[in-house]
């Protein structure tokens, strides 16, 4: 018996919208408060992730037939899929055309990124997103660009060291940005009203 396993990452359903969409991220700080003191040491640890949970609107079987078939597809926790922050999909700062990585293997929450327009104030946002290879990061300053349309960007997270090599010359996008996430369940379930309409909802987890 053939077993046909999917390509993944799958791209995540448009065919309905979504109603809520929770999206967010996680860090591991560790806090150690000395009983006597009160005195904190306070550790900061890699593993920084981006987790979503989304409730789908009431769908009829047509609709619900396409995402349902999606998640299935994921088989539980086995599979991933692409999404981003669905309600900002596109960036508030005015910055056009190809943006490159400047630089190879960079590291932290800082990267150098070249071919905005030449002295330009605001070409990404705090807030704007940004994608660099297979992931996703949030703009924390507003931009300017120098006379050559270089700048320094600071993001979060921290650039994903040893996990994916930031090459030179990397395109970044900034429109409908997405990371890859894997379901936190390998249970794929569903409920029906009186009227045949479905209701859908999914949580899941940046995979690394």
């Amino acid at each position: 018996m053939a077993v046909f396993t999917p390509s993944y990452p799958l791209t995540f359903p448009t065919v309905s919208g979504i109603k809520t969409q929770r999206f967010a991220l996680t860090r591991t700080v560790a806090v150690s408060a000395s009983p006597f003191t009160g005195q904190e040491q306070v550790f900061q640890h890699e593993g920084e992730i981006w987790s979503t949970q989304i409730t789908f609107p009431p769908m009829l079987k047509d609709k619900a037939a396409v995402v349902l078939a999606f998640l299935l597809q994921l088989r539980g926790r086995r599979g991933t899929f692409k999404i981003g922050d669905q309600d900002r999909k596109t960036i508030q700062g005015v910055a056009t055309g190809t943006i490159r990585v400047n630089g190879a293997s960079q590291t932290g929450n800082q990267v150098a990124l070249d071919g905005f327009a030449n002295s330009t104030s605001n070409v990404f946002k705090a807030g704007d997103y940004i994608q660099i290879g297979s992931y996703l990061y949030m703009v924390t300053e507003d931009v300017t660009s120098n006379g050559s349309g270089e700048a320094n960007v600071r993001i979060e997270p921290a650039l994903r060291q040893g996990i994916e090599t930031i090459a030179d010359d990397a395109t970044v996008t900034y429109t409908n940005t997405t990371t890859i996430m894997r379901l936190d369940s390998n249970e794929t379930g569903w409920d029906t009203d009186q009227i045949s309409k479905y209701g859908i909802t999914l949580s899941a987890s940046e995979s690394l």
